[in-house]
């Protein structure tokens, strides 16, 4: 009679297992970084529309009927902050240009001091933005965020 058993021995299927398991231990560190690395992306992203939507409220501001005049360095406050952080600022407020809110669509900073220059414009971190696990600063128009 004939022995016509189709299938994988055990010994097949072991060294299978084995294979898999090996691609897993290649690959999960490969997948965790990459994972790592999109949400200090996030986080820059984050940071730069806080800077654009304070530079959004200082323009939407100037046009209101109460236009910020006289004040050289605004600053606009998240979180818990010292004079320390706002040294240099004619004005401070929580997440206000004037009158006029700083509008966030997305997360907030927890923490942070953005500065705009109302001579020429420019806008700097006086204190790094906080989301999350990522400090963010600036140097120059380029923002960076660590863990």
């Amino acid at each position: 009679m004939k022995n016509n058993q189709k299938g994988f021995t055990l010994i097949e299927l072991l060294a299978i297992i084995v294979i898999l398991a090996v691609i897993a231990l290649i690959t999960t560190p490969i997948i965790l970084n990459v994972v790592e690395e999109s949400r200090k992306n996030a986080a820059v992203d984050k940071a730069y529309g806080v800077i654009e939507a304070v530079r959004l409220a200082y323009t939407q501001n100037q046009i209101s009927t109460d236009p910020v005049t006289g004040k050289d360095v605004i600053c606009v406050t998240y979180g818990t902050v010292t004079t320390t952080d706002t040294n240099g600022c004619n004005s401070t407020a929580a997440a206000k240009v004037g009158t006029t809110n700083v509008s966030i669509s997305g997360d907030t900073p927890s923490q942070g001091v953005v500065a705009l220059n109302t001579t020429n414009g420019s806008i700097t971190l006086k204190k790094s933005l906080k989301f999350g696990d990522y400090n963010c600063s600036m140097s120059g128009t380029t923002v960076s965020c660590t863990k």
